[in-house]
């Protein structure tokens, strides 16, 4: 397994295009999952440095991924365009990203969370 695998899980495809490919130029391995339901799938399946996902899932709540991810030991970051609206409390665990973002801030918030990716990581899945 890549040092610096991550789970993307937006549902909204422009954005998860956007993001899943940013992350990729940067050097990083990312799967990227459109629902909840994909993300536990992929959860069950690989092993990951990062998990960035939304608050706002069509079949879930972005949150409960994370807080499962961070209790592994799992680096995250909760990206949503409604943080002010979220419950008190739901998002302390985790780096948060208000959307729209800009490509660079998402590259920032992942290297600042897992670091620069590594040289010889391959960049496609």
């Amino acid at each position: 397994m890549p040092d610096k695998r991550i789970l993307l899980v937006e549902d909204e495809p422009e954005i998860s295009q956007l993001l899943g490919h940013t992350v990729r130029a940067a050097g990083y391995v990312v799967d990227v999952a459109a629902t909840a339901g994909e993300a536990w799938t992929l959860l069950n399946a690989h092993a990951y440095s990062l998990v960035v996902a939304d608050w706002r899932l069509p079949d879930g709540d972005g949150t409960l991924i994370l807080d499962w991810a961070a209790d592994q030991g799992t680096a995250t970051l909760l990206m949503s365009g409604y943080l002010f609206r979220m419950p008190g409390g739901r998002a302390e665990r985790h780096q948060t990203l208000m959307k729209p973002l800009r490509p660079s801030e998402i590259v920032a918030a992942v290297e600042h969370s897992i670091g620069k990716p590594d040289v010889d990581c391959p960049t496609d899945n």
